[in-house]
């Protein structure tokens, strides 16, 4: 992840979308994170992702069918069709 000082931030204020476009940028104070901008469509991902693994059915159901996939648990898509009668 890019970082800059809060001073180059504020400098260089206008050009930060184009900055954060492809990935957040951290910015710093006096050398230490203190915070990280990034791009909207980045922010609407992460929260979007945040609200479907904060649904502990859904998260306990993705756990599951992962582990299905690492056991090899797996069917074909024409098999699944086959047995919806699709």
């Amino acid at each position: 992840m890019r970082q800059m000082t809060i001073t180059e931030a504020r400098i260089n204020f206008l050009s930060l979308p184009e900055v954060v476009e492809n990935e957040p940028l951290t910015i710093a104070k006096r050398g230490k994170p203190v915070m990280v901008t990034m791009g909207y469509e980045q922010y609407e991902s992460l929260v979007e992702t945040l609200d479907i693994l904060s649904d502990q059915a859904f998260s306990l159901s993705l756990a599951k069918s992962i582990q299905q996939v690492k056991d090899g648990k797996i069917r074909s898509s024409a098999d699944v069709r086959k047995r919806l009668g699709i």
